[in-house]
């Protein structure tokens, strides 16, 4: 077991490695050598609380020629409202979508797929992105840059989630997606991420992305798999980290999110989905094992257990130097929470994450915002059930 340990060990010091080798090269400024225009195109559901703040940035951003397509399921959407203020507002950059009720998928899909049907010819570029996000002022040019200097067909992001409700599931999560937003950006792991990303009408078209997403219940899972297909080039700049303000119903709705997560990686990328798990079983294992062994006074274990909570808390001091370089002393006093908390739940949270994708293994039905799916395959998707929003007078 000792052997095993040692192993584990080696790779708890190169995941540290990995996170402060991302951190340290941070802060480049945006340079985009042209600038055309472009479009955000966004599917909306309900307004979150994170809804207006996101609307005040995506106004707010440094480029010269942008417009906006909101796709919302009906005209009663509470998201609505928002909209139609900024439409007032900026009139003739704000055009507002109805969808109407998706059929046999996703029902973001179903939006995506009307909003991008009023394209127009002078769009050279279309920004996907999500209701969530908190973008930075120079988000645009950094999305465009890697396209216009012909380096890349398709450019994209990661969330950073920012905790608002304290709750120790929201943490959790936290986490868990700090480990992905981490990884190494090389090409064979990258993929486009519906909450930011960008590509040329042009290539959009190649892809015929109207018709691959029908029948998707994950639209950014198939416009990587088409993506791929294609041998286009994705490329994910380390400074595109979004802030992405959370609020989570509790471990249930974490775990759901999570299982929902496995089962669409599995039914769109397999073998991305078995090296997933496999991977996140043996760092839980490695855990277990060592705490194990520490509760049975193993000498051996006990230094494992120490030197691995050495290296957890290393990890967390490199994602903190991540925050600081990209967004100060702000991002720190945003994160402080988390970073206390966080040393100690990776280690539960790998072994969450590992217990949540071994149980999608077989998993066909979720249900998102509502709605409730039976997932067959990655064009092979069936609505059961939605639950109706009644407007608020």
């Amino acid at each position: 077991m000792t052997t095993f340990l040692i192993l584990w060990l080696c790779t708890q010091a190169a995941g540290a490695a990995l996170v402060w080798g991302f951190s340290i090269g941070l802060g480049g400024a945006a340079r985009a050598s042209a600038t055309p225009p472009v479009v955000v195109v966004m599917a909306v559901k309900g307004r979150d609380p994170e809804f207006d703040e996101c609307l005040v940035k995506l106004f707010a951003q440094d480029y010269p020629v942008f417009r906006f397509i909101f796709a919302v399921e009906s005209a009663t959407d509470a998201a609505v409202p928002a909209i139609e203020a900024y439409r007032a507002k900026y009139s003739g950059r704000v055009e507002l979508v109805i969808a109407g009720d998706g059929v046999d998928e996703g029902q973001k899909t179903t939006n995506l797929i009307a909003a991008v049907s009023h394209l127009r010819r002078e769009d050279e570029i279309i920004v996907l992105c999500d209701a969530d996000i908190w973008p930075e002022p120079d988000w645009l040019r950094r999305l465009v840059a890697p396209l216009v200097e012909g380096k890349a067909d398709i450019v994209t992001g990661f969330p950073w989630l920012i905790v608002k409700d304290g709750k120790l599931a929201s943490y959790m999560l936290t986490s868990l997606s700090a480990s992905v937003a981490t990884i190494p950006r090389l090409s064979m792991f990258n993929g486009a991420w519906g909450g930011s990303s960008a590509l040329s009408q042009d290539h959009f078209s190649t892809l015929d992305m109207k018709a691959n997403w029908r029948g998707v219940l994950s639209d950014d899972l198939q416009l990587t798999n088409i993506a791929v297909r294609n041998g286009s080039r994705i490329k994910v700049p380390r400074e595109l980290l979004l802030r992405t303000a959370i609020h989570t119903g509790g471990f249930g709705d974490v775990i759901a999110e999570a299982r929902r997560w496995y089962m669409l990686i599995r039914v769109h990328m397999p073998a991305a989905y078995g090296a997933t798990i496999l991977a996140m079983g043996f760092g839980a294992l490695g855990w277990v094992l060592t705490l194990g062994g520490a509760l049975m006074l193993d000498s051996d274990a006990v230094a494992i257990l120490y030197l691995a909570l050495g290296l957890s808390i290393l990890r967390t001091f490199g994602r903190a130097l991540l925050v600081y370089r990209l967004w100060g002393r702000d991002g720190i006093a945003e994160n402080l929470r988390y970073f206390m908390v966080d040393w100690l739940i990776s280690p539960v949270g790998m072994l969450f994450s590992a217990l949540c994708g071994w149980s999608a293994l077989f998993m066909r039905r979720t249900t998102w915002s509502g709605i409730t799916y039976e997932v067959r395959g990655p064009q092979q998707v069936k609505i059961l059930s939605r639950k109706r929003t009644v407007p608020q007078a």
